[in-house]
């Protein structure tokens, strides 16, 4: 079962360092662990729409003195960590222009668009290891080890092929991924992409 500290310790192999016990303990390795877990989850989480990250819902429709005639103001969703398209329930599968914007007035991020009733697919901000599929598990840890290789190793070439693998692998990650985002769908096919 995938865990920070497992994470953390498939990262630390790719490096050739000592595994951990905890993300607790007082040592370096995890002080730099720590430092880049939260900001490379979320890097990786947002290089592609991962099924087990993936939320579909109607946008909560809200009043902004900034909108200007024929926007539609919406509340950017709370859980969200990289919006990927607005569509509408009649035509899920054709992507609307949209913007994100900070609204002033109402102190809040919102998705503005032209079009009422819109919906959003997006990545949400997952922090449930238990939930990552295995491909992501691993691009993650590659990341992981990249960022933090010369805190750990002060190993320049080592940083440098660990970028390279994670980057091969990133692609292959996203490739497998997205062969398994196909839903039935009530179409003569049976079958309909999901993106």
């Amino acid at each position: 079962m995938n865990s920070q500290t497992s994470i953390c310790n498939l990262a630390l192999a790719y490096l050739g360092q000592p595994t951990i016990y905890s993300l607790q303990e007082e040592n370096e390795q995890t002080r730099w662990l720590n430092l880049f877990y939260n900001p490379v989850r979320e890097e990786v989480l947002r290089t592609h729409d991962w099924g087990f990250a993936a939320a579909q819902k109607p946008l909560v429709r809200v009043e902004s003195t900034t909108a200007r005639p024929g926007e539609f103001c919406y509340k950017y969703p709370a859980d969200a960590l990289f919006v990927r398209r607005v569509f509408t329930a009649r035509d899920p599968q054709t992507p609307l222009p949209f913007e994100e914007r900070f609204d002033p007035g109402l102190h809040m991020r919102v998705i503005v668009s032209r079009v009422p009733g819109a919906q959003v697919r997006y990545t949400r901000r997952m922090t449930d290891e238990t939930q990552y599929d295995s491909a992501f598990v691993k691009a993650f840890a590659l990341a992981l080890a990249c960022d933090s290789a010369l805190a750990l190793t002060g190993d320049i070439d080592l940083a440098a092929r660990l970028q390279q693998k994670y980057t091969l692998y990133l692609e292959e990650a996203r490739r497998s991924n997205m062969t398994e985002q196909w839903v039935r769908a009530p179409q003569q096919d049976g079958f309909s992409e999901v993106r």
